[in-house]
């Protein structure tokens, strides 16, 4: 007999399969395997009804039938309409009640409830206005009551009872995950009463986020209602088995995968009926492509793309050199385009960072500033990018010449290619051109006439480059050809023509430029030209307030550090070291010496050393001859007296009109007069918005849109719109510029989607199936035979481990992750505004929860000492519990970063010195309160095993004593409950003469604020406070001071 080769005598066994998501049972009888269906206790039963929905395209239809029939997470590629997905879908969900069916029993109506969580402001207002458009369209719903969308926030629902009310008239409620925790732990809400959840972003849902804590209590007890989530981020989902993950902590078994690349999407957006004639079909074909406007580079932007990127690869490199054992695949050029570059290389290290020395830190602040100014490259002029180049130089400068602690430049600073960038920036934006009289070749469109007088003059004059974007003069030759095309087309009310950018700062850039930009003819070629010298010139002058407020700054700098210490010598860890790729002439910039930061001063004297001895490290100097020139020449080319004002006035041009000043008369000082522009005259610019774009598109209906810079989601968007309005497409652009940052990063956002698409959809198929039964438990029990003592010895209770543990926890904590993992270790949480304390553990054990930037705001503040006052009045055992973050690493060092610029880390000696600032602060603490406990945590993970440990031998909390410690129960709140008190006044009230931590709560009874509390006459401070300590308030307060 074989294990694996039946005999030849039996017979072939009957296979079970399982087609349904019921619960099953296995029995293993002699050899035979039998399944026994067990068929849900309660089956959840809608109304049958016709829905009207608004899907154009034929995909979006069968992911609406796919969500409705399954519960699972959706995965769209960016783009293709994630919101009027979700807002069918919900609509199609939310019908007024749902019947239970239990069984053989009597069915149960209830009222359809569903939660929208991970929702935003203006995802909750496009939601909740496409389900009003989709109401007024179905007709089957004139008979019934509108289904609610109601956003739960703290200004409109404060109370507990105002959010009963609410979950008491059902419908579709957006809530903080925070929120709703608190309202089903506490009991306000029964998690049967929930119809579902209906996830967004679910690429954001961590195993200790709120949104998992959400799904893990509804799931535990309601097994009938839905569950669906959403995400458009694909390349978001990350990690070993992401799928299989994400699934877990969803509680959904299906997956639904929907990429751009998808047979049914790709057929849908390029479909053509194929009974219309072939001219109207090239023509559909030529209106619905997107026509590329390649943009090159200036030989200047090339070399200084080039050096930047040299000198990222020389930091990339230096860095793994230092930290191989932490170099991880993604550590390469190939990925530097990537958005998230630096920040992902800092998450890998966040573990390690204590450990890492100071020119590893050094190097990733360098590598975040390098791909920043990447970036800015394409986007900022000449002038702004130089001036931004200058800074950070000025700062490095100021760094390594202070003798300091930070006496240390970036190493960036130190190669060859640094010369490069700092050199093309000065010459794009301040380079000299001589001009041989510029009006004889180039001639205004505007005023097309010749002057024989000054053509006969031949004037050699000097002029700033002032270089231009490439882009800005071929978006002007692309707005010309466009008028010029509506202006001869025969097609009547034409939509108005549309520019997206990538950022607010470029929306007004182009504003700015469409408004001055000044159209020219060469006399020589006849070729037509776009300048925008004129807004330019005004870049020029806010350089100039910028030059003057930084030698103020320098200045000053300068006299504070007019008088370094003498004698002492800097420590070695002070210096950097580095390879010889950062080094020049043969001289290591590691090498010590004598004084006080000497050998960062020859580091900055080198800068500009040798070849480029003509270079200095001041910004450059702007001549005043030429200056005079350009301001006499934009005052000639003025067609009117008015003054165009700046790009940086214009928010106080904004706030002028936004508060104007009124006359004598009364009347407005400031009359606004507004012009009709016809809609097919418009010229719209847009940022990207991936939340809002698809209703942008649709609202106005552009005729012609151009994207002046590439964005992958907005170009989907821009594909269905084409493919709804195909009768009368939009004319598409795009513009970018060729062999540069702009189009290797659009070109890597596709290849990265495209990859992870690829990789879930492999993951995908080789997911196992999943059953769930009602012994299944997702929380993750601890061991408690190994914590909890069970002897009886010496008259201890008894305790097993299945006796239920309960820990008291304050409301304001479940913004940290310890309440949700507490509730998976198997722990009753049971949520409380309490006064003292952030968890009673029991009825001695009150712990203080602090992080390490709260440990230290409490410590600045003088909170800390106040708190562990009211532990120690009310309970036995106070513990001040130190909570570090699992993601970082366990130190104080990670703090001390934050506390300096993004272009320099800390050095290690000043790193030393706030460690021992904030451990002199932990002992004289424990010098004022010798019996406080602390508990020193790693990882909230940590934390939920020590107070497992801590309820070892204990008795479980009670939640009235809790409540009734530290609070005055003549005073409460609307709902019943215990006040929260708003520290800080109540902390400057206790120091004024007379008013004391024992009688401050009647001030605060009876007084509403400090304003009123000043106002206060006698009579009113004997009353609150009684007769002694009612005159000295009164006095103190009113006490004339000669």
């Amino acid at each position: 007999m074989s294990l694996f080769v039946e005999d030849e005598d039996q017979g072939p066994r009957p296979l079970a399969s399982v087609q349904s998501q019921a619960s099953i049972t296995v029995p293993i009888q002699s050899g035979e395997i039998g399944v026994e269906f067990h068929q849900p206790e309660i089956v959840p039963v809608y109304p049958e009804r016709t829905i009207s929905c608004t899907l154009p395209l034929k995909y979006q239809q069968e992911i609406i039938e796919d969500m409705l029939t399954k519960d699972g997470l959706l995965i769209l590629g960016r783009g293709l309409g994630w919101d009027v997905i979700s807002a069918n879908l919900l609509h199609a969900l939310s019908s007024s009640c749902v019947t239970l069916q239990h069984g053989d029993g009597a069915p149960i109506e209830k009222r359809s409830l569903i939660f929208v969580l991970n929702i935003t402001e203006d995802e909750v207002s496009r939601i909740r206005e496409s389900l009003v458009e989709l109401h007024w369209l179905d007709e089957s719903m004139d008979d019934e009551e509108e289904p609610q969308f109601v956003e739960i926030s703290s200004e409109s629902h404060n109370t507990s009872s105002k959010r009963k009310d609410t979950y008491l008239k059902g419908g579709i409620i957006s809530i903080t995950a925070r929120v709703l925790v608190v309202d089903l732990l506490s009991g306000l809400l029964s998690p049967n009463d929930i119809t579902g959840l209906y996830v967004l972003h679910a690429e954001r849902i961590k195993e200790t986020s709120s949104d998992a804590f959400v799904i893990s209590i509804y799931r535990d007890t309601n097994d009938w209602g839905f569950v669906k989530a959403i995400s458009d981020e694909p390349e978001s989902i990350t990690g070993f088995t992401p799928l299989a993950t994400t699934l877990k902590m969803l509680r959904v078994p299906n997956a639904f995968l929907w990429p751009r690349f998808r047979l049914e999407v790709s057929q849908c957006l390029n479909y053509i009926d194929k009974g219309i004639l072939n001219r109207v079909r090239e023509e559909i074909l030529k209106r619905r492509s997107v026509t590329e406007i390649n943009t090159k580079f200036t030989y200047k932007m090339t070399k200084i793309q080039s050096a930047i990127l040299s000198c990222i690869q020389a930091c990339l490199q230096e860095l793994k050199r230092h930290n191989s054992d932490l170099a991880t695949e993604y550590w390469d050029m190939e990925n530097a385009h990537d958005p998230h570059f630096v920040r992902r290389i800092r998450m890998s290290v966040n573990s390690q960072w204590h450990r890492l020395t100071y020119t590893s830190r050094q190097l990733v602040y360098d590598l975040g500033v390098l791909t920043d100014m990447l970036n800015y490259l394409v986007s900022m002029d000449s002038v702004s990018f130089y001036q931004m180049v200058q800074g950070i130089v000025d700062l490095n400068i100021r760094h390594a010449r202070s003798g300091g602690m930070n006496a240390s430049m970036s190493p960036w600073l130190n190669l060859d290619d640094s010369n490069t960038i700092i050199a093309f920036s000065r010459d794009r934006a301040l380079g000299k051109i001589s001009v041989e009289k510029r009006r004889q070749e180039v001639i205004d469109v505007e005023d097309n006439q010749e002057n024989p007088s000054e053509t006969a003059d031949v004037e050699v004059t000097e002029e700033y480059l002032l270089e231009e974007l490439p882009k800005w003069e071929q978006l002007g030759l692309l707005l010309d050809d466009i008028l010029h095309e509506k202006a001869v087309s025969n097609v009547k009310n034409q939509g108005p023509i549309l520019i997206m950018c990538s950022n607010p700062h470029s929306v007004e850039q182009l504003g700015y430029l469409l408004k001055d930009m000044k159209a020219e003819v060469n006399r020589m070629t006849g070729k037509r030209r776009f300048s925008s010298r004129k807004y330019m010139v005004q870049k020029l002058k806010g350089y100039l307030a910028w030059k003057e407020v930084s030698s103020l700054v320098k200045k000053i700098n300068t006299e504070l550090d007019a008088a370094p210490e003498e004698g002492s010598k800097t420590p070695e860890a002070d210096e950097l070291h580095t390879s010889k790729t950062f080094t020049r002439n043969g001289q290591p910039v590691s090498s010590r010496r004598r004084a006080r930061g000497a050998s960062a001063s020859a580091r900055v004297s080198k800068l500009y050393s040798g070849s480029n001895s003509e270079k200095n490290t001041e910004a450059a100097e702007v001549d005043a001859t030429i200056l005079k020139n350009l301001q006499a020449a934009e005052d000639e080319e003025e067609i009117d007296d008015e003054r165009v004002t700046a790009p940086n006035e214009l928010e106080e041009m904004a706030n002028s009109f936004l508060m104007p000043e009124f006359a004598d008369n009364g009347e407005w000082g400031i009359h606004l007069k507004f012009d009709h522009v016809n809609k097919e005259d418009q010229i719209i610019i847009q940022s990207y918005n991936e939340r809002n774009n698809d209703a942008l598109l649709q609202e106005i209906s552009p005729s012609y849109i151009v994207m002046y810079e590439p964005n992958l989601s907005f170009t989907r968007r821009v594909e269905i719109y084409q493919e709804i309005n195909k009768d009368n497409p939009a004319k598409a652009y795009l513009m970018y510029y060729g062999t540069s940052v702009e189009e290797e990063k659009h070109l890597l956002g596709i290849k990265k989607e495209k990859e992870s698409f690829s990789r879930l959809i492999r993951e995908k198929a080789s997911l196992s199936k999943h059953f769930e039964t009602a012994d299944d438990n997702y929380k993750f029990h601890l061991n408690k035979n190994r914590v909890l003592n069970t002897r009886i010895a010496g008259g201890a209770n008894f305790r097993t481990e299945n006796d239920e543990l309960r820990v008291i926890v304050d409301v304001r904590e479940f913004r940290s992750s310890l309440p949700n993992l507490l509730y998976r270790s198997g722990i009753k949480v049971i949520p409380c505004m309490i006064t003292v304390g952030d968890y009673i553990v029991s009825p001695k054990i009150c712990v203080e929860r602090k992080s390490i930037p709260d440990l230290v705001s409490s410590f600045k503040s003088g909170r800390l000492y106040q708190q562990c006052e009211q532990m120690f009045r009310h309970y036995e055992l106070p513990t001040l519990l130190i909570e570090f973050d699992e993601n970082k690493s366990f130190s104080l060092e990670p703090f001390s970063e934050s506390r300096f610029q993004k272009i320099n880390p800390t050095n290690p000696i000043a790193d030393q010195s706030i460690r021992q600032n904030i451990q002199s602060k932990i002992v004289l603490l424990l010098l004022s309160f010798p019996k406080l406990k602390i508990i020193w945590s790693s990882s909230p993970y940590e934390t939920a095993q020590i107070f497992v440990q801590l309820k070892a031998n204990q008795e479980e909390p009670d939640v009235g004593e809790a409540l009734d410690k530290g609070v005055n129960r003549a005073v409460v709140t609307e709902d019943g409950g215990p006040p929260v008190f708003n520290d800080d006044p109540i902390d400057f009230i206790q120091n004024i003469p007379g008013i004391n931590a024992a009688n401050y709560h009647l001030i605060v009874q009876k007084v509403q604020s400090i304003e009123k509390l000043v106002e206060l006459s006698k009579e009113q401070f004997l009353e609150i406070l009684g007769l002694e300590n009612g005159r000295k308030a009164y006095n103190f307060i009113n006490k004339t001071i000669s």
